[in-house]
């Protein structure tokens, strides 16, 4: 499991909330969203980039960590 940070442009609203199950959403001053969380594998990670890319949210930053923040 790896843990990744991924910000994107707008407020999610939480009829969207449920796409993204197993990541933490926190929305940023500034109308921006932070998606954090552990996913299995880069297949998982592709699965949540191309379900923001139907949403049509724009991706402002993708960080990978080597374990979860404290």
């Amino acid at each position: 499991m790896t843990y990744y940070e991924i910000v994107i442009k707008g407020h999610l609203d939480d009829r969207r909330k449920h796409l993204f199950q197993g990541l933490d959403l926190t929305r940023l001053p500034g109308g921006e969203t932070l998606l954090a969380g552990e996913l299995a594998d880069q297949a998982a990670l592709f699965g949540v980039l191309i379900q923001i890319r139907d949403l049509g949210l724009p991706l402002l930053s993708l960080r990978r960590r080597d374990q979860k923040p404290a």
